[in-house]
């Protein structure tokens, strides 16, 4: 069953990037770079849906068929 799933990485003040699944409560993780942001939030997400969903939280999940996200940005 395909299953599709959110993940913004965003740069951090110190240098590091933090990746959140917002799909996922409590899924996030950060990385010296985005690569390995990327990289552990993919572990993580695969880990939580084959080892800690339910079978209806997993339908759930697979009912979202499309996201959208918004990037808003304005100078103070």
């Amino acid at each position: 069953m395909p299953i599709k799933v959110s993940i913004i990485c965003s740069l951090q003040d110190n240098g590091s990037y933090v990746a959140v699944c917002p799909d996922l409560h409590g899924c996030f993780t950060q990385g010296d770079t985005y690569e390995q942001a990327i990289c552990q939030i993919k572990d993580l997400i695969n880990a939580i849906i084959t080892e800690d969903l339910t079978d209806d939280e997993l339908r759930e999940l697979t009912r979202v068929e499309s996201k959208i996200f918004y990037e808003y940005s304005l100078t103070v």
